[in-house]
């Protein structure tokens, strides 16, 4: 049952929430919208409180609770996934040695999946909000001074200190039926590295966007075998379309931005064909420049087909389409349900319409066999997705999330027994030994080559944006531009003929890589069949000579690698 309203608390506790790091620079980094919502809901109750945003810190997380003075809260809250667990032990440690009385609450997919044991395990840890946390977290912050209240709690697990650490687990919180009454997600964080400014290019209008992230709903029905979402629960709830307008409006004044292209980040938005239309028109009507995107499965774009040409005329550009793999095996093992040929139809389906597309895939997983990579490969060629960038779909690996059923899937396959700290490296755990050596070489190349590739890229194709605007521009001449738009093109497919050639040479036993390491499988490029060092270096210079000498927020290595 959602809170009444407004109360004043008998006193005003300092409280923080906490985004821990995950250990490495996500270069495509957002506000953790999570954390907003609970922050936002609890000012909205008259607690106020402060955000702290470490998600793409490399620093030491003790060096950080201590710069920002995380001791000094009443309540500290950490958003806790796999690979940022650790990060909150040690910042909740050192805050109980500073601060004994300072209240630990960690929630997020994570402290779901394993709130027992992490209670059992961290007495730095006082409590746990499971799935949802607006109305718990409010309820528990309103307990402070009222132990007993806090054991009625609903969707907590905690350690009660009156009973020498009785694990006590209370009933689980009904969902939050009515998104439409949680405050828009309008928070400030103290971020250790900033955030860049969000934008969309619209290559229908032609022009750059400044762009919102919108949640518009919660959840996803469908039980693919390793989404994170299944932690903390399938109940699917939306929101009305005035109010995602709405919204869309409050920050454009908030803000003083005027955003142009919304990036639904729903767990999947096309649920409701139905629905989405609505939001989409609501959209359209309130500003016809607007645009938008999100993410869904292929079996829903084929079930919804009737409605995508109007999402279209709404300002619809481009889809993150959740095909994950190519290989039937592949796509049972991840609980899919779909057969490959239902995501050739849902491609070929976009493309007809002029849809762009966003690939999410996950190349391989621990029973992969060069047979599932070579349909991967097939698929991605046939289908036209040499020119996708970024080039991630090319590296990915299925992470082993805990509380997800392909982690027991494979726990029970192995007979071990995951620790429910530890995330297993899904780069070491490839059952066939030929797909564990093609990742390892796949890496090397994705270490030593791609950031290059995407700098040169992004100053090339920037390089091209000006001389299209303004040809001859840095005397540049018509067979110069003619070469770079070649060039680009063939860096935007060497990523792909590295990771054919690669596939091909495991297939026969990895002569080549055995005769000449990573350098005899990369490619000669462009009709001058140049080197992959050299294509990067031309246009590098002809970009620099159009004025471009850095893509704006480049950055270093592949944190994940």
């Amino acid at each position: 049952m959602a809170a009444a309203g407004p109360e004043a608390p008998v006193r005003t506790p300092r409280i923080a929430f906490v985004n821990p790091s995950v250990g490495f620079s996500d270069r495509r980094k957002s506000k953790p919208i999570g954390l907003a919502y609970l922050i936002a809901y609890l000012k909205e109750h008259a607690y106020p409180s402060s955000g702290f945003d470490f998600g793409d810190s490399e620093d030491d997380p003790l060096d950080l609770a201590r710069i920002y003075g995380l001791d000094t809260y009443d309540v500290v809250g950490f958003s806790v996934y796999n690979e940022s667990f650790r990060s909150s032990v040690v910042m909740a440690e050192w805050i109980k040695s500073r601060n004994p009385d300072c209240l630990i609450v960690l929630g997020g997919p994570h402290a779901t999946a394993v709130h027992e044991h992490i209670v059992r395990r961290y007495e730095c840890v006082d409590v746990v909000v499971r799935r949802e946390g607006e109305e718990a977290m409010l309820d528990v912050v309103r307990a402070l001074d009222d132990p007993a209240a806090l054991r009625r709690v609903k969707g907590t697990t905690w350690r009660d200190p009156g009973t020498e650490g009785e694990l006590i687990v209370n009933a689980d919180r009904p969902f939050v039926p009515d998104l439409d009454q949680i405050p828009f997600p309008d928070a400030d964080f103290t971020s250790h590295s900033g955030y860049p400014d969000l934008t969309y290019f619209d290559s229908v209008q032609g022009r750059l966007k400044a762009a919102l992230t919108i949640c518009s709903s919660r959840s996803c029905p469908y039980n693919c075998s390793f989404c994170g979402v299944l932690t903390i629960g399938r109940k699917y709830r939306s929101r009305e379309a005035g109010r995602v307008v709405a919204e869309l409006l409050h920050f454009r004044e908030r803000h003083q931005v005027h955003y142009e292209h919304v990036y639904f980040s729903d767990a999947n938005f096309f649920v409701s064909p139905t629905r989405a239309l609505e939001v989409a028109e609501a959209l359209h009507e309130a500003d016809p420049n607007i645009s938008f995107s999100f993410g869904t499965r292929v079996n829903q774009i084929l079930k919804a087909a009737e409605v995508l040409p109007r999402l279209k005329e709404c300002g619809l550009r481009f889809i993150e389409l959740g095909i994950e793999s190519a290989s039937e095996p592949v796509l049972e093992r991840l609980a899919k349900h779909v057969k490959p040929e239902v995501n050739v139809a849902a491609v070929r389906l976009l493309r007809r319409l002029g849809i762009e597309i966003s690939l999410d895939f996950i190349m391989l997983d621990p029973g992969t066999t060069l047979e599932d990579i070579r349909a991967n490969a097939e698929f991605l060629r046939e289908a036209d997705f040499y020119d996708c960038v970024p080039h991630d779909h090319l590296y990915t690996a299925l992470v082993l999330y805990e509380g997800t059923p392909i982690r027991g899937f494979y726990a029970q396959r192995y007979g071990v027994e995951y620790d429910p700290d530890e995330l297993p490296n899904p780069f070491t755990m490839f059952e066939v030994p030929e797909v564990q050596r093609f990742s390892d070489a796949l890496r090397a190349f994705r270490k030593q080559w791609q950031d290059r590739i995407d700098e040169t890229l992004g100053t090339g194709e920037l390089a091209l944006a000006s001389l299209a605007a303004d040809p001859g521009s840095g005397g540049i001449d018509r067979a110069t531009h003619a070469q770079l738009q070649l060039d680009v093109v063939s860096l935007r497919h060497a990523p792909n003929l590295v990771f054919e050639a690669l596939l091909e040479d495991a297939e026969h036993n990895f002569v080549r890589l055995d005769a000449g390491g990573l350098d005899a499988l990369l490619p000669r490029l462009g009709p001058d069949r140049l080197s992959l060092g050299h294509l990067i270096a031309r246009t590098d210079d002809v970009a620099r000579r159009a004025g471009f000498h850095q893509v704006p927020g480049a950055v270093g290595h592949h944190g994940r690698d």
